[in-house]
């Protein structure tokens, strides 16, 4: 299983979740488990990060070149997230949703400035017990399920 928190800079050596939508953040940290542990494996620039985000508020229907819905989500699957099981993000649409959803992809969502590192234990915790539900959110320390929030 591939783990892809997508994350920026958090001081010298740690990472953070990214706020915003998860197809712009300008970095995927990708673990790999390995008998129950998390390695990372590499910290992968997201190409989309520099782009403009022609989802995103009031906007005109001409885009110019730009990458827009689903072929945006198309792009970043076969491109930067094609080995990747689970994201962890800090936002994502309704499109990008379901579009990763129908690839197998689960995601997870967490406040954006969340450490990387809590986030990840909390989903390997969830990983290992067999349970990753296709959408949970990271709250009281833990994935859960959203309908068990209240």
């Amino acid at each position: 299983m591939k783990i892809a928190i997508a994350s920026e800079k958090a001081g010298e050596t740690g990472y953070r979740v990214a706020g915003g939508h998860f197809a712009h953040a300008p970095l995927f940290l990708i673990y790999k488990l390995e008998k129950g542990a998390p390695k990372l494996e590499e910290v992968r620039e997201n190409p989309l990060a520099l782009m403009p985000d022609e989802d995103a508020g009031e906007h005109s229907h001409h885009h110019h070149g730009g990458f827009h819905g689903p072929s945006k989500y198309k792009f970043l699957r076969d491109k930067v997230l094609s080995d990747i099981n689970l994201i962890i993000a800090g936002g994502a649409c309704m499109t990008s949703i379901a579009f990763f959803l129908g690839e197998g992809v689960s995601l997870a969502f967490a406040d954006p400035s969340t450490p990387a590192e809590e986030v990840l234990k909390a989903a390997v915790e969830k990983a290992s017990e067999g349970r990753l539900p296709e959408l949970s959110v990271y709250a009281w320390g833990r994935l859960v399920d959203p309908d068990e929030i209240e």
